[in-house]
């Protein structure tokens, strides 16, 4: 099989029998070689693009946004599909709740964009009862896990504690769901020994599900999309416990501080948004403001 240009590789999502290849594609240096899916060495970044353009969050505060937009698209061949190349779907379903009032016209930096910005309207909107989310704040978990979508799922808000036993359990979850096919959101912070504004979550990646013929699909090991460098680390699921200094898969934080684990639901994806065939995001029992962790800011 010859190789695309750049030795460009499909960064598969979803589960190993998806049908249709999803739009996020890491691309390794020409001068390096095509490497085995196995050579990338734990620490090592590979860079994410969409349609040519590279997936990084579009400011300092939507990578809850960028990261929601990347975990519907694993799972939504139409928004997939529009990120990378603009194409609209065709037929009854409608539009997803990701793209824009006006999507045409867009470069493919301009759809990733045009999304984040609109994820994290809807992700603002009642986040305090009544009242909308400070937009400087970022994305507060349980809005985030209100609109998070993926096929057969829902997700919902769980604290971590990485100085408790139990953290051992929600990375092992995790890293279950990733191997399953599901990815999953995570907040990063720090811890109050900094202060209480890096104890509270400070940033969102996304925890994913490796390529299908990736050797370290048995291993204890998480990949992991950090939007403002767009790329994916490959991180020993014991390097993420009890750390002290910072590292890149986290966006630089030294902490797990939230998981938005997926649970099984028989409810389909939801499809909103303004246009035809759309309504709002709709919140879900327990997606409430209390139901996770405190305030936050995702920055």
């Amino acid at each position: 099989m010859t190789p695309e240009p750049g030795w460009a590789r499909r960064w598969q999502l979803t589960a190993p029998l998806a049908a249709l290849s999803r739009p996020v594609r890491a691309d390794w240096p020409e001068a390096a070689g095509p490497p085995a899916p196995e050579a990338a060495p734990a620490g090592r970044a590979i860079p994410v693009h969409l349609g040519g353009a590279a997936a990084r969050q579009v400011d300092g505060t939507t990578c809850g946004s960028a990261v929601l937009v990347m975990l519907a698209a694993a799972g939504d061949p139409a928004l997939a599909a529009w990120l990378e190349t603009g194409a609209l779907p065709a037929g009854p379903a409608g539009l997803p709740p990701e793209l824009p009032a006006e999507p045409e016209g867009l470069d493919a930096a301009g759809r990733f964009a045009a999304a984040q910005h609109r994820v994290k309207e809807a992700t603002a909107r009642r986040a305090l009862g009544p009242l909308p989310w400070p937009r400087a704040l970022g994305t507060p978990p349980w809005t985030a896990a209100r609109a998070a979508r993926f096929p057969g799922v829902r997700y919902r808000v769980r604290p971590v504690d990485d100085g408790a036993a139990g953290v051992h359990g929600v990375l092992a979850a995790v890293l279950h769901a990733t191997r399953r096919g599901l990815p999953v959101p995570l907040y990063t912070g720090g811890d109050a020994r900094s202060g209480l504004g890096a104890a509270v979550p400070r940033h969102v990646v996304l925890a994913v599900p490796p390529p299908p013929e990736a050797r370290h699909r048995d291993s204890a090991v998480l990949d992991v999309y950090e939007p403002s460098g767009g790329a994916v680390h490959r991180v020993p699921l014991a390097a993420l416990v009890g750390r002290t200094r910072p590292h890149p898969a986290l966006g630089g934080w030294t902490h797990v501080c939230v998981a938005l684990l997926p649970v099984p639901t028989r409810e389909p994806a939801p499809r909103c948004g303004p246009g035809p065939h759309r309504s709002d995001w709709g919140g879900r029992t327990g997606d409430r403001p209390g139901s996770g962790s405190g305030p936050c800011r995702t920055t």
